[in-house]
């Protein structure tokens, strides 16, 4: 960093001026970054430097977010937008860069929400409800999710709470307006004082929030809690150091759940850390803190606490609150039947093994939970429920819905999505719009053009990416507080209500005596499920930890790679099985056989396969440098021994 590097003071309750030149911009490597800036699947992610929120080493800087947020400030103004939500969690920085951008804001003349003085951090699907509930123009969370702590997160939403769509693009391109100012003769941002009158500290919809999830978790499944706690039940739930638990433990006081070392709901990993207490770090590589990976689940203390009976079951979230999982225990008599049936399961003692879930199986049992819950209580037809998955999300969840209405005659709606939650919200709104428009029908059209009709009362029953990100929607739309607005459901993922339901389910269990494992191998025969057997390789592209020339050319070859893989088999869309099967055999490797192909077309962000009795997808992944290859279906070994070949393919 040059010495001569434009400065402003975080924190600073005077008005500033950051002054950017098109040499310091240069010489920077700013310029650079935003050239290729864009928004992805969930905003925007890159390397930041934990010890210098200047640094320029990396992409995710002070200087690239006000540069992001001067060109968010000026698109809002040109629209009209005069209110916006700054939230964060616990990352390196995360309470600089909210301080940047309510600042910048506030120089616009944009009213600036921020949570009251004492709660540092919002959960992502907090952001989005208050944003909805308050009724502001759009918001936004510094989060990077489960990536790692030294790598940076940016997402801004509209105004219902979902992600940006068609302005996500005119941000990248306003960025590169900007820099191209401060080259023609200098770019000066404002920043208010930060204790300016239009930063305020008033964002807090928590209470609002827990009535509506009272209102999406079935109230004969909350009153399974304190029936189990009675009999010695206890559930660990772990918060990976994120933002997740101060907000949890104000809901699940409002529900009547004592969270406590003698109540049936406790902490680990409890107290903010912006390193994640180390969690993902495992002989000296850094995986993250996605509770998805067994780097993750496997190392986070879960094994001992359920081996020593600390607790019957031990949830993950991952900081910002979007994902979930879980470790479970079941009879070591089902041990063989469970690892049959697609689950990981290890060894414990005698009379219990560990049984591993993937989010997928997880949403699977969520949703025949809620069709039942539904059911019993006649909801399930007053309403069009609808159940939907992003493209590489288990077909197993939509099953249950099928296989429900040919066995019952139920209408049950299924539709699915490209990767990223945006596409759910942007699903959400579109039923909003046509209820709002007097539709007869409400219905929606899928990326290949399929048009699917659910009915004149659509809700969500449940929104399932296989990443571990979902959420639920009630029955009656959700107010906001002054009601002007109104929702069908969540417009970003939530593994508060994900935790809650599946806290629900194991007191269920509990009070039956049952587990998890045999509850799940239960519904697989219920359900005669046909996609069992799911799994997803990522194929790392570069090392994301690297820094400064060294980077630049791994991230080159990496990008090659991307691109290369990517149009092969986007190459292969709409055309004829027959072309397709000879193209992937002239590439695979020896031996390869390849079962009958149907057809191949693009899922939105991805080429995806339908085989005869399985599927598959390539996608690149939009927040890391990873390609990945999914499959799924009816025998393991193929669908193991096929998605290794196919991620060998010569490109």
């Amino acid at each position: 960093m040059s010495a001569a590097a434009p400065r402003f003071e975080s924190f600073a309750n005077m008005p500033e001026e950051l002054h950017l030149t098109g040499d310091f911009l240069a010489k920077s490597g700013v310029a650079r970054w935003a050239a290729g800036f864009k928004l992805g699947t969930a905003g925007y992610r890159d390397l930041l430097n934990p010890d210098d929120f200047f640094g320029t080493d990396v992409p995710f800087n002070a200087y690239s977010v006000a540069l992001m947020v001067e060109a968010r400030a000026r698109l809002a103004v040109a629209h009209g937008l005069k209110s916006l939500h700054v939230g964060g969690e616990v990352r390196p920085h995360t309470q600089n860069f909210i301080d940047l951008a309510a600042r910048v804001y506030a120089a616009h003349g944009i009213k600036v929400h921020l949570r009251p003085v004492g709660e540092r951090t919002t959960p992502i699907w907090l952001s989005s409800f208050g944003v909805f509930y308050d009724e502001l123009d759009g918001g936004e969370n510094f989060t990077a999710s489960h990536s790692q702590s030294y790598k940076g997160g940016w997402k801004p939403m509209e105004k219902g709470g979902g992600q940006l769509m068609e302005m996500a693009a005119m941000i990248a391109d306003k960025v590169r307006e900007l820099v191209a100012e401060a080259e023609a003769g200098g770019l000066v941002i404002k920043l208010a004082a930060a204790n300016d009158a239009l930063i305020v500290r008033d964002f807090d919809a928590v209470e609002a929030y827990t009535e509506v999830l009272k209102q999406v978790v079935p109230p004969a499944l909350l009153a399974e809690i304190p029936t189990a706690a009675g009999a010695g039940f206890k559930a660990g739930f772990c918060a990976e150091g994120g933002s997740m638990a101060p907000t949890a433990r104000r809901i699940f006081a409002d529900l009547g759940i004592e969270v406590s070392d003698e109540g049936p709901v406790f902490f680990t990993h409890e107290e903010e850390s912006d390193t994640y207490h180390g969690i993902g770090i495992l002989d000296g590589v850094n995986h993250g803190v996605d509770p998805g990976k067994w780097q993750v689940y496997k190392y986070v203390g879960a094994q001992e606490l359920l081996r020593d009976q600390k607790c019957d079951v031990f949830f993950i979230w991952d900081p910002d609150g979007d994902r979930f999982n879980m470790v479970t225990v079941a009879p070591a008599a089902i041990a063989e039947a469970a690892a049959k049936a697609g689950l990981e399961v290890d060894p414990m003692d005698d009379e219990r093994c560990l049984v591993f879930f993937k989010p997928n199986q997880i949403y699977f049992m969520l949703t025949a939970l809620k069709i039942a819950s539904l059911e019993k209580t006649g909801e399930l037809a007053d309403y069009n429920w609808i159940v939907a998955t992003t493209y590489p999300t288990s077909m197993s969840i939509g099953e249950v819905a099928t296989t429900f209405n040919e066995r019952s005659g139920g209408a049950l709606g299924t539709f699915r999505v490209p990767v990223g939650f945006k596409y759910f919200a942007e699903l959400v709104t579109s039923l909003e719009s046509q209820i709002e428009a007097g539709e007869a029908q409400t219905s929606q059209t899928d990326v290949t053009g399929v048009v699917t009709t659910f009915g004149p009362k659509p809700r969500l029953l449940i929104m399932a990416e296989e990443s571990g990100g979902a959420a639920m929607g009630p029955a009656e739309p959700m107010v906001s507080r002054h009601g002007n607005r109104t929702s069908l459901a969540a417009k970003e993922k939530d593994a508060m209500q994900i935790g809650v339901m599946a806290l629900c389910l194991a007191a269920r269990l509990h009070n039956a005596g049952s587990s998890f494992g045999a509850y799940y191998l239960e519904l697989l025969e219920k359900y005669e499920t046909r996609y069992r057997f799911y799994e997803r390789r990522d194929i790392t592209l570069f090392d994301e930890a690297l820094k400064g020339e060294a980077r630049q050319a791994a991230q080159a070859a990496g990008n090659q790679l991307k691109n290369d893989t990517v149009a092969f088999f986007a190459s292969l869309e709409d055309v004829a099985p027959e072309t397709v099967t000879a193209t992937l055999l002239e590439r695979l490797p020896d031996g390869v056989a390849l079962p009958t192909i149907n057809r191949v077309f693009p899922a939105g962000d991805g080429t995806f396969i339908e085989f005869d009795g399985l599927w598959f997808e390539l996608r690149a992944s939009g927040t890391d440098a990873v390609l990945r290859f999914y499959m799924e279906g009816r025998d393991q070994e193929l669908v193991a021994e096929l998605n290794e070949a196919l991620t060998q393919i010569q490109v």
